[in-house]
């Protein structure tokens, strides 16, 4: 994402989407109320004989005050459904209108406050993240995910319809899991290859006599299952920070699970639920305020979070796109970790 223009005391920036990543991050810091002006193809129509006929589209410059969005994965665009305030003469105002937002869009948006999570998340937008594979294996099946700037894509599986005493199946099954890891990995920059035991060695050695032209990508580690859960391993275990330090999820995971450690330790340190939250942030003891991206737009929420923020408290939005960020939503999506016990 590209930020040509800003100015947020004034309530505006204009934004350029540049990966479909873009369009996750402007879905989470927009909201109901907000301006939005952008150059969208509307639908032209024609009287006759009383009825309208549509007759074609026009691109036009519209501004609309947003109502709702939606997030259409599988088309990798965002539509932006609201109200025309500002346009040509020939629109009329007050009508409905969608903006799609795709990778190329260029629009502005006006906000009356802009919230300084909000602000973050657009800032770690522009951070470049390269691609990274992560292939979990064992002799039974393989995942293989794609770690983006919003979180981890599971891309395929594969599993092995054998049984694991059939070497020469097994084989197979590795140099399948090889062939497929070559195909997904022509732009990425680096790929953890992981799992238990010593599949992950034979695919390794696979890739060194018939893919040698990737084998310099790859990182080898130790998990303890070929599942989602081994990717999470992989999280807490640092390994992604050698290859890409700057990446939301990793730091997300890494402040969940020092939420989870303490909270285990029951040393006084964390705390989770409204009431007891907010009687911490009366103290100025929050240190960073974690919120699930649902829970943000709750009004109570939001008061919360600028409260935190002007005692010089950090609030991270958690997104459940990965698993520990769906384990702490799981539990309200609402927690804190403190600069000081207060009971």
């Amino acid at each position: 994402m590209d930020i040509p223009k800003s100015d947020f005391k004034k309530g505006f920036v204009k934004i350029k989407i540049n990966l479909n990543d873009d369009l996750w991050y402007l879905d989470s810091i927009i909201e109901s109320g907000d301006l939005i002006k952008s150059i969208t193809l509307r639908s032209l129509f024609l009287d006759r004989e009383g009825k309208k006929e549509k007759i074609g589209k026009k691109p036009m410059l519209l501004t609309i005050e947003l109502e709702k969005s939606e997030f259409q994965k599988h088309a990798n665009t965002l539509r932006l459904m609201g109200k025309i305030i500002e346009g040509p003469d020939d629109v009329q105002k007050g009508s409905y209108h969608t903006i799609g937002v795709k990778v190329g869009s260029v629009l502005s948006i006006y906000k009356n406050e802009w919230k300084q999570y909000q602000i973050d998340k657009l800032r770690k937008a522009q951070t470049k993240v390269p691609e990274v594979l992560i292939v979990l294996t064992d002799m039974n099946q393989a995942i293989f995910g794609r770690l983006k700037r919003s979180g981890l894509e599971i891309i395929s599986e594969i599993r092995n319809p054998h049984s694991i005493h059939e070497e020469e199946k097994l084989l197979e099954f590795y140099k399948k899991v090889a062939s497929e890891i070559n195909k997904l990995s022509t732009d990425m920059k680096k790929i953890i290859l992981a799992g238990p035991g010593f599949a992950k060695e034979h695919v390794q050695k696979i890739i060194q006599n018939k893919f040698s032209e990737i084998k310099n990508k790859l990182i080898i580690d130790s998990v303890s299952s070929a599942t989602k859960s081994g990717i999470n391993e992989i999280f807490k275990r640092g390994t992604l920070d050698k290859v890409i330090k700057e990446s939301e999820i990793v730091k997300e995971s890494q402040i969940i699970q020092n939420f989870f450690t303490h909270l285990n330790k029951d040393d006084g340190l964390v705390l989770y639920g409204l009431k007891e939250i907010e009687e911490a942030d009366n103290t100025g003891a929050i240190e960073i305020l974690l919120v699930s991206e649902e829970k943000i737009r709750e009004k109570q929420i939001e008061e919360l979070a600028k409260s935190v923020e002007k005692k010089k408290g950090q609030v991270e939005i958690i997104s459940s796109i990965h698993e520990l960020g769906e384990q702490f939503c799981r539990m309200g999506g609402l927690g804190a970790i403190l600069r000081f016990r207060i009971y």
